[in-house]
């Protein structure tokens, strides 16, 4: 998806607001690139050095020619500039959790590999703009932004949530969201869901699959036209606690299945989460809980 205008103006409104902290160490998710209308926006780019400090100035390079979406969505060119040389002129230090080789990129594939140690915990601003969509294992790259933050770090997450059917492997919705945050203790900061301004038709490659097994259904989707959407939120990190899977459930559901309550802790236990928010050492406290022995004494 890269960082575009819309980006920019979350990022400068969260220096503004003081959540940002002042943890100079920076990682995306994948290495991003600028699209045309972060690129078009100097105003912004300067008030961002300005909210951060920054001791230099960032040299825009010139927006290319457009390429338009069936969505009426500008496209982000292959050849757009990296974000690297502007997270460095703001004054982060830069990294991108990617598997080329491009300058600050650690070489992690978000299916499978877990952080390293050495980067548990370092930094105070994650971005997620437009790369978990194509993860397949969500599990992962979830917990992956999680051991990546800092305890008061600011993750930020701007993702297809509708349409865009031939875009990534996943399309999100805010319940996701929300369970998440709850899950890990995170403090909601902003929210934005939108789109739908543009209808299209279904891709021709969605409508052939369809036909060779369901020709009535091929017939009705060809008729029938689709917006794209996305969401843009930010979260805090509040704890330093391991990462805990969302699960679908009440507020307030309890169980006496002693695995489950290890996994779901801040969930199923609350207790223990309100025990965590007081301690000094949650990582400590939450160990003598949620071990198989605490666990199936509860």
């Amino acid at each position: 998806m890269g960082i575009n205008r819309q980006d920019l103006e979350l990022l400068i409104q969260l220096r503004q607001q003081n959540h940002i902290p002042q943890n100079r160490f920076v990682v995306e998710l994948g290495a991003q690139q600028l699209s045309n209308s972060f690129l078009r926006a100097t105003d912004l780019v300067r008030e961002a050095e300005k909210v951060f400090g920054a001791v230099g100035r960032y040299s825009l390079p010139a927006p290319a020619a457009p390429t338009i979406s069936a969505g009426q969505v500008e496209l982000l060119k292959s050849d757009a500039p990296l974000a690297r040389d502007f997270w460095i002129a703001l004054g982060f230090e830069y990294s991108a959790i990617d598997i080329d080789r491009s300058p600050g990129n650690i070489r992690l594939d978000l299916n499978y590999d877990r952080v390293p140690d050495e980067l548990r915990s370092k930094y105070g601003l994650v971005t997620n703009y437009g790369t978990t969509e194509h993860v397949c294992n969500q599990l992962n790259a979830f917990g992956t932004i999680h051991d990546l933050a800092a305890p008061g770090a600011v993750m930020i997450h701007h993702l297809p949530a509708g349409g865009a059917l031939n875009h990534g492997m996943v399309n999100y919705n805010p319940k996701f969201f929300w369970h998440l945050a709850r899950s890990n203790d995170y403090k909601w900061l902003y929210m934005s869901y939108y789109g739908g301004e543009n209808r299209y038709p279904i891709a021709e490659n969605i409508i052939h699959s369809v036909q060779q097994y369901d020709p009535r259904s091929a017939e009705a989707i060809r008729h029938a036209k689709i917006s794209d959407y996305a969401m843009l939120i930010a979260l805090k990190k509040t704890l330093d606690i391991p990462f805990v899977a969302p699960i679908d459930v009440d507020t307030g559901t309890r169980t006496n299945d002693a695995a489950l309550n290890r996994r779901y802790w801040t969930v199923l236990r609350p207790e223990i989460l309100e025990a965590a928010r007081l301690s000094d050492n949650p990582r400590a406290l939450i160990r003598h809980f949620t071990t198989d022995t605490a666990a199936d004494g509860a």
